[in-house]
């Protein structure tokens, strides 16, 4: 009979410890996060996925005795619409994922936000995606970076504090392309400075000899580039430069990229992109400075920056409210003290689009293969 009772014991002892460990598994510490992205893009600049590996070495060290782990994948879409929809569709339902970082194209973004939102899962647009994706009061979803009207506002502050008076378009026709023109052409409402041509697309080097006649016979006097894709913005860059090495030129930010700028500083040269982030000096941003410089060889830029403030945003309020469960780490993102990163504060509106103070958005100017 004491056997049998001690038997008993061991059984309960044991069934405690399994029900136990099973409830620190399944609403415990691990934070899995993974990355939605073309994934050739992604490593071929390096420097966002650099960042955030970074952060994940550093928030591990700094949290592994409290028992939370975090993990990243890259999930590679390919760049394609049917693949990011399959991949996001996967995420969606793995019961490990805390949050996701969407880097996706964004028509493809605009479709996965949802799928990803109504599972649950906290999810992060760190390069951006449509700005009426923030309009819908989704308490789920933060942008990482200014909405494109704003920096359409940007640019034409730039445009007017330079004396420009006649500025030609090209935009591409994507959505944001269009949010970021439609803002800038507002912001130009009732000044001297008038949009004088529209250019939707440039199909070729022999085609733009017909367009950059007419800016010549308009007066144009400054050009805004906003072309979504990078290797595109630069071949409008290049064959707007093998005709003009002087005409001033507004790009939209997808040119600040620290390779693609290496490879083509010559054409970039004196161009202006309105930044996407602005980065305050601190001792933290001189440590994570020195320490990008020590593991990688190279400059931190400001998407090393963004990749590591973005993580440790998600894991630092995770360990303060101690829990991985996503709707409560995204109450707290919304407190309107914001989160202090390593570069900058950040706080968010209701529909997740950061808030950002336009008139404080530096207009970066191109100078030997780097903005400043």
């Amino acid at each position: 009979m004491r056997k049998l009772l001690i038997i008993c014991i061991i059984i309960v002892l044991s069934l405690t410890f399994i029900s136990c460990s099973n409830k620190e598994k399944v609403g415990g510490r691990e934070i899995y996060i993974p990355i939605l992205a073309d994934a050739t893009w992604i490593t071929a600049d390096g420097a966002f996925i650099n960042g955030v590996q970074l952060a994940v070495e550093d928030v591990n060290k700094d949290y592994s005795s409290k028992g939370f782990n975090t993990k990243i994948d890259v999930i590679d879409d390919q760049a394609l619409y049917e693949k990011g929809v399959e991949i996001a569709t996967k995420v969606a339902e793995d019961t490990r994922v805390t949050a996701v970082f969407n880097l996706q194209n964004f028509d493809v973004s605009k479709t996965t936000a949802e799928i990803l939102t109504m599972s649950g899962k906290l999810t992060l647009f760190p390069y951006g995606a449509y700005d009426s994706l923030f309009t819908k009061d989704n308490p789920l979803i933060f942008c990482g970076v200014p909405a494109s009207s704003d920096l359409g506002q940007a640019m034409a502050d730039y445009a007017l504090k330079n004396g420009f008076k006649r500025i030609a378009v090209y935009h591409n026709g994507k959505q944001s392309q269009e949010e970021l023109v439609t803002a800038f052409e507002l912001k130009l409402l009732n000044t001297q400075t008038k949009i004088v041509d529209y250019v939707p697309a440039i199909a070729s080097a022999n085609a733009f000899d017909n367009i950059y006649r007419r800016w010549q016979t308009l007066g144009v006097d400054g050009v805004l580039i906003s072309q979504y894709g990078l290797e595109q913005a630069f071949n409008i860059l290049k064959m707007l430069r093998a005709k003009d090495t002087k005409l001033a030129v507004i790009g939209e930010p997808i040119f600040n990229r620290a390779n693609a700028l290496a490879e083509n500083k010559a054409v970039a040269e004196g161009m202006m992109v309105p930044s996407t982030l602005v980065i305050d000096e601190s001792e933290r941003l001189k440590g994570f400075k020195a320490q990008y410089r020590q593991r990688y060889g190279q400059e931190a830029d400001i998407w090393a920056v963004q990749g590591y403030d973005m993580i440790r945003m998600v894991v630092d309020t995770a360990v303060r409210l101690d829990t991985n469960d996503p709707a409560k780490i995204a109450g707290a993102m919304h407190e309107e003290a914001g989160y202090q990163g390593i570069g900058r504060q950040m706080a968010f509106a209701k529909g997740g689009a950061i808030i950002v103070d336009v008139n404080k958005l530096p207009a970066l100017i191109c100078r030997d293969g780097m903005f400043q």
